[in-house]
């Protein structure tokens, strides 16, 4: 597997993206959660191979893109990813989506605002149960400001399965990341690490909207997922062409703490979405 690094300027801010090259491959974008980049689809980029050939793009805001000091809300994201697939033939319309927590919802929102950019859509422990509170993301967004060493012992210890050196690079790449990007997604009361319900309200107004195949990944609550058996079932229940697919004992970082079932999920998805009668467009 080869991958090659560039730049797209094409959009109003520039975006570093990841791509695989060889082996040739359909292209599948891949989105990442708030705070990291698109380095960290790397190692489970290798599973989709060789049916789906990894776009991992830094978001703005996050790794070597661009970071404006404002414009962190979903459509602001999908408008980065609108610029780039019109500009670059190697992301040829329409495209297959996959998105993680906040890329999820960019996902959403590219599909909501561009539907012909858009083939199908992965979204993977999706942000959108208000009910739901994600705390790591308020602790993380203040160690990354704290003395160093701090913010890689707490990644440590919510995930020691990782190992140290996971932790090192998550830090780095947490603390590369926009303040406004996190932000613009905390709640106003900054320790509840809960996401504006705003957010969430949003989500499922646009469901009723997607037309393309979609799957929902669903972590374990129980472990860590951020969205509840209720709410996951009532989005589903609003897509014209959804599945739910349930991961027990996943963490909300599914695609790296069960990257074989992910994967698995994501491959049998496409081939269902490439059949006649599917949605898929």
């Amino acid at each position: 597997m080869r991958w090659r690094e560039e730049t797209s300027s094409t959009g109003a801010v520039r975006l570093h993206v990841r791509r695989v090259v060889e082996p040739v491959a359909p292209a599948v974008l891949l989105l990442h959660g708030l705070g990291v980049g698109g380095s960290v689809w790397q190692a489970f980029a290798r599973r989709l191979l060789p049916d789906l050939a990894a776009v991992a793009p830094d978001l703005r805001g996050h790794g070597q893109s661009d970071a404006p000091p404002t414009g962190y809300h979903p459509a602001d994201y999908a408008a980065d990813l609108i610029a780039l697939i019109e500009a670059e033939a190697w992301l040829p319309a329409p495209v297959r989506v996959v998105g993680h927590s906040l890329g999820a919802l960019v996902a959403l929102a590219l599909a909501d605002l561009r539907p012909d950019l858009v083939r199908a859509l992965v979204l993977l422990d999706p942000p959108l149960d208000p009910a739901v509170r994600n705390p790591e993301l308020a602790s993380v967004y203040r160690l990354r400001k704290a003395a160093p060493g701090e913010l890689e012992a707490y990644l440590l210890d919510r995930n020691p399965g990782g190992g140290p050196l996971l932790a090192q690079s998550l830090a780095r790449l947490f603390r590369a990341a926009s303040d406004a990007a996190f932000e613009a997604f905390l709640s106003r009361d900054e320790s509840s690490g809960s996401r504006a319900p705003a957010v969430a309200t949003e989500a499922f107004e646009q469901a009723a909207r997607i037309q393309q195949p979609c799957l929902i990944v669903q972590a374990d609550p129980a472990h860590g997922g951020v969205l509840g058996d209720a709410a996951a079932h009532r989005f589903v229940a609003r897509l014209a062409n959804g599945q739910l697919h349930q991961i027990a004992g996943a963490a909300h970082a599914l695609h790296a703490t069960h990257p074989a079932e992910v994967a698995r999920a994501i491959l049998d998805f496409d081939r269902y979405s490439s059949e006649p009668g599917s949605g898929s467009r």
